[in-house]
């Protein structure tokens, strides 16, 4: 067994769109500071928030996620990032999913913020959205407080609340519900981040985003009783874990990552994870570069947003050609969504324009206008290939606007609850090609790393 001592809360919401990732980046940006480490982290499979907190820290953040993974898994996941903090005061923040207790398909508490702080043992701060009522949040609150046995929740601040009324509804938070009142938001209505199909737009498209966010920390500062909100995270109690053996490759085969602002989805777990099989990674761009990295044994094509930069992917025809003889001679590939739309003959971007892409695969991405397929399920192999045999069973999601009209046929992926299901995903020995993303504590790509290996030793 390992643990870890590793002060730490949850920052949750009744619902979606309560401002969950604008009060994280304030609160990491407030902490540090503060001269205090932080160490950020995400409940659920979302790619982008992730992305807000290391522009705020400049390290990476970490998703949390009890789909995904099981109960050792997260506790290794959270205590192995506790135990890399500097000497002297460290905090973890964890910014929860949806509303506090929605899961799988909005019946469950899988997967829910909720399973993830009774599960690591984390303390939760709540926010509430004060506008437009006083006493009735306090009434709401009581409700998410008694929902459960134990809810997990320690602390509360209010949104959208007049400064004038916080004095008040602390004492009656304390008195009358038992939790502390650690602070408000004004209404702040020159203070948002923008969202697009897939969610918010990346922190890289916001002009002067660090400064922006300092600021806003600043302006938020004097509602924040960061104090409080330490003394929170110190109620968690030590993290523990049994030790599991990794699979490594004995080769070091180099895997080229396509890393830019096209292809930016990334589990940082999968990366550290291929690192830690043995793998040495190596970032290019398709957008950029001219072609493949030459040493390179193989490919990771990522999910992003190769549809706002159609015309540009398209007319790098160098690395087009690069990548469709690279995979068409047997180079190990691993493509998901948006690496799997690249190697279509064709995307359509978003203003109905055509263009060209790698034509490793036959059939177009279009936009279709709604998520039409999207959500956790777990894919089986329905036949041999680079990520296991017949049968192989392993987590993955979906979540995508663009679509094709056929999407291949080598997995089922069956949703956990309702029993849909739908074909999906291209296999051969040396490729895997699909919508669905993987997550490598849920499967180990042991077979893709094989196989780079056997292609670094071909010649």
């Amino acid at each position: 067994m390992a643990q870890a001592d590793f002060p730490r809360f949850m920052l949750a919401a009744e619902g979606s769109g309560q401002g969950k990732t604008l009060l994280t980046c304030a609160l990491l940006a407030m902490f540090q500071s503060e001269g205090i480490f932080v160490q950020a982290f995400k409940c659920g499979p979302d790619y982008i928030d992730p992305m807000y907190h290391q522009a705020v820290l400049g390290r990476p953040s970490y998703n949390l996620d009890g789909f995904f993974s099981d109960e050792n898994a997260l506790r290794f996941l959270m205590g192995r990032h506790a135990k890399g903090a500097k000497e002297g005061r460290q905090v973890g923040v964890v910014e929860g999913v949806m509303g506090y207790y929605d899961g799988l398909g909005g019946l469950s508490e899988r997967a829910s913020s909720y399973e993830t702080a009774r599960c690591l043992g984390i303390p939760v701060v709540l926010i509430m959205d004060a506008s437009k009522r006083s006493l009735s949040a306090l009434a709401a609150l009581k409700g998410f407080l008694e929902y459960r046995p134990e809810s997990m929740v320690r602390g509360v601040i209010f949104n959208r609340l007049s400064p004038a009324l916080f004095p008040g509804l602390k004492e009656r938070v304390e008195t009358e519900l038992g939790i502390r009142a650690v602070g408000f938001l004004p209404k702040l209505s020159d203070i948002v981040l923008e969202s697009r199909h897939l969610g918010l737009i990346l922190p890289g498209e916001i002009p002067e985003f660090q400064k922006k966010i300092n600021r806003m920390a600043k302006t938020l500062r004097p509602g924040i009783d960061l104090e409080g909100l330490f003394s929170i995270a110190k109620e968690a109690g030590p993290l523990s874990w049994a030790l599991r053996e990794v699979f490594r490759i004995q080769k070091e085969p180099v895997i080229a990552v396509a890393r830019d602002e096209a292809f930016c989805f990334y589990y940082e777990d999968n990366l550290e994870t291929l690192e830690r099989m043995g793998a040495r990674l190596l970032f290019f761009s398709p957008l950029q570069d001219q072609e493949l990295p030459g040493e390179c044994d193989g490919l990771y094509l990522g999910g992003g947003y190769p549809e706002l930069y159609a015309r540009e992917l398209s007319e790098n025809i160098s690395m087009r050609e690069s990548i469709r003889l690279a995979v068409q001679s047997g180079l190990p590939c691993l493509a998901e969504c948006g690496g799997y739309l690249y190697l279509k003959e064709a995307l359509w971007d978003e203003q109905g324009q055509r263009f060209p892409m790698a034509g490793v695969l036959t059939g177009e991405g279009k936009n279709s206008g709604r998520l039409g397929r999207f959500g956790y399920g777990t894919m089986t192999a329905n036949r041999n290939g680079l990520l296991g045999e017949a049968g192989t069973k392993f987590a993955a999601h979906e979540f995508h606007y663009w679509d094709c009209a056929e999407n291949g046929d080598a997995f089922c992926f069956k949703k956990p609850l309702g029993g849909r299901s739908w074909d999906c995903g291209y296999m051969t020995e040396s490729l895997y090609a699909g919508f669905p993303h993987l997550y490598f504590y849920g499967y180990e790509p042991c077979n893709f790393l094989r196989k780079a290996a056997e292609w670094r030793n071909r010649i």
